[in-house]
C-alpha cells in the first residue's frame, strides 16, 4: 500500500509538471512593441466618448477644451453646420480628438457644410480656410459623409490639416467626401510662417472623394498636398481610397504663396488606390515657383503599389493649374525660371496606368508654360515596375530645351 501511495504521489507530481510546463509552452510571448501597441490600444477603448445627436451638442462638444484626447461619436443623422456658432461655425478638432460617425455606415452620418457663408471661410481677407480642420496633435475622422460648400461662398476645401502646432498625427479613414462647390476635397498643408519645419504624418484609407469639378478657381482637386512655408514636410500613407470627377485627383507640389521656399518634402505611399475618371490623375511637382520668386532644394516622392491610374483625361473635367489631361503629370522643377535643384522621384510597381486619352504620364526634368526655363538643376526619376512598365510615356528633360542640359529625366522600366 506505501509503495502504490508513493507511486501515486510521483504520477501526480509528474503530471502537475506536465501541465505547468504546457501553459507554460502555450502563452504567448509578447514583445515589449506589442505590448506598447497594446497598451495604445487600449489608451484608445479607454478614452473619454462623448455622443451627440443634435447640432447643439457637436458644436457644444469639438468647442469644449477639455474634450482634448476624447471620441465625440455623432449619431446617425445629419448635421447642417451654421455660422451662428462659434469659429464661424467651422469644426476645429481639439487637441488628440476624433470625430466617428457609425462604423460599417458611410452614409449614416452627413456634416453638410452647403449653408456657411463666404465669411466662415475666411480666417482673414488672404487666408481661406476649410470648415472641417484638423492638425492638432493626433486627429482622426472616421466613418462618415461630408458635403462641401458651394460656388458662391468659394470655400478652398472640405477637410483639411493646418491648425497649429509643430507635429501632427492625422488620420482620414471610412469617409466619403462630396466637394460640391470646394475647390478642394482634402487638403495636407503646411502654409503659415507658424508650419516651418512642421510635420504632418497622415493616413487616408477607404476615402471616396469625388466632384471637385464645379467651383471655377484652382486648384480643383480631390486631395492637395502643399507644403507653402520652408522645411516643412508631409507624409501620407494613402490605402484603397477612390478619387474620381475631379479636374485633378491628387495635386502634389511645394511652392510658396507669396514667399520663397525651400528644404520641403513630401512623400507618398500608396496601396491599391484607384485614380480613375479625372482631368488630369495626378499632378506633381518636386518645387514650383516663378521668378522673383523661388523654391529651392525639395523632394517630392510617391511610391505606389497596385494602384490604378486609368481612364483619365477626361474633358469634361478641364485642369485649371495648367496640368496636362492625361494619367499622371510629373516635374522635378516647375514655373518660370524659379524653381532650382529639385527632386522628384516617383516607383509605380504593379499599377495599371492605362487609357488615359493618348499619354498616361507626362514625365519632366524640368516644365514650365510660359517659354522660360523653369530652372536648372531639377531631376525626375521615373520607375515602372511590373505591368506599370506598359504606361504610354512622353518625357523631356526641359520644356522648353536648357542649353546647359542640367535639367534632367531619368525613365527606367
Amino acid at each position: 500500500m506505501k509503495k502504490r501511495s508513493l507511486y501515486l504521489l510521483l504520477l501526480c507530481t509528474t503530471v502537475l509538471f506536465i501541465t505547468s510546463c504546457q501553459k507554460t509552452i502555450d502563452r504567448p510571448f509578447i514583445t515589449p512593441e506589442q505590448r506598447s501597441s497594446s497598451n495604445n490600444s487600449n489608451a484608445i477603448e479607454n478614452a473619454k466618448k462623448v455622443y451627440v445627436s443634435s447640432l447643439d451638442e457637436l458644436y457644444a462638444a469639438v468647442n469644449n477644451a477639455d474634450n482634448a484626447g476624447s471620441e465625440v461619436i455623432l449619431a446617425p443623422g445629419t448635421y447642417v453646420l451654421n455660422a451662428s456658432y462659434p469659429n464661424g461655425g467651422r469644426l476645429e478638432l481639439q487637441t488628440d480628438m476624433s470625430l466617428r460617425g457609425q462604423p460599417g455606415q458611410i452614409d449614416a452620418v452627413l456634416i453638410d457644410q452647403s449653408s456657411l457663408p463666404f465669411a466662415s471661410f475666411r480666417l482673414s481677407p488672404t487666408v481661406s480656410v476649410a470648415p472641417i480642420r484638423m492638425g492638432r496633435g493626433t486627429n482622426s475622422l472616421e466613418w462618415l459623409s461630408v458635403k462641401g460648400g458651394t460656388v458662391a461662398t468659394n470655400p478652398l476645401s472640405v477637410i483639411e490639416s493646418d491648425l497649429i502646432g509643430s507635429e501632427t498625427n492625422v488620420t482620414i479613414s471610412h469617409v466619403y467626401v462630396d466637394c460640391n462647390g470646394s475647390r478642394t476635397g482634402i487638403m495636407f498643408r503646411n502654409r503659415l510662417q507658424e508650419h516651418a519645419n512642421r510635420v504632418i504624418n497622415a493616413t487616408l484609407e477607404h476615402t471616396e472623394i469625388e466632384n471637385a469639378v464645379s467651383n471655377p478657381n484652382p486648384p480643383g482637386a480631390g486631395l492637395a498636398l502643399q507644403n507653402r512655408i520652408s522645411g516643412a514636410q508631409i507624409n501620407l500613407k494613402m490605402n484603397s481610397n477612390y478619387i474620381h470627377g475631379c479636374r485633378v485627383g491628387v495635386l502634389h507640389f511645394n511652392g510658396g504663396l507669396g514667399n520663397n521656399i525651400e528644404h520641403c518634402s513630401v512623400d507618398i505611399i500608396s496601396q491599391n488606390d484607384r485614380i480613375e475618371g479625372n482631368g488630369c490623375g495626378i499632378d506633381l511637382g518636386g518645387g514650383t515657383a516663378n521668378a522673383p520668386l523661388f523654391s529651392n532644394n525639395n523632394i517630392a516622392t510617391a511610391q505606389m503599389y497596385g494602384s490604378t491610374i486609368k481612364g483619365n483625361g477626361l474633358a469634361q473635367f478641364p485642369p485649371i493649374n495648367e496640368a496636362h489631361f492625361g494619367g499622371m503629370d510629373v516635374s522635378g522643377g516647375f514655373g518660370n525660371n524659379g524653381a532650382s535643384n529639385n527632386i522628384a522621384i516617383i516607383k509605380l510597381s504593379g499599377c495599371d496606368i492605362s487609357n488615359n486619352n493618348g499619354t498616361d504620364i507626362y514625365a519632366y526634368g524640368a516644365y514650365s508654360p510660359t517659354g522660360v526655363i523653369a530652372g536648372t538643376n531639377n531631376r525626375l526619376d521615373l520607375y515602372l515596375n511590373g505591368i506599370s512598365a506598359n504606361a504610354i510615356v512622353d518625357a523631356h528633360a526641359s520644356i522648353p530645351a536648357e542649353p546647359a542640359g542640367t535639367n534632367v529625366v531619368n525613365v527606367y522600366r
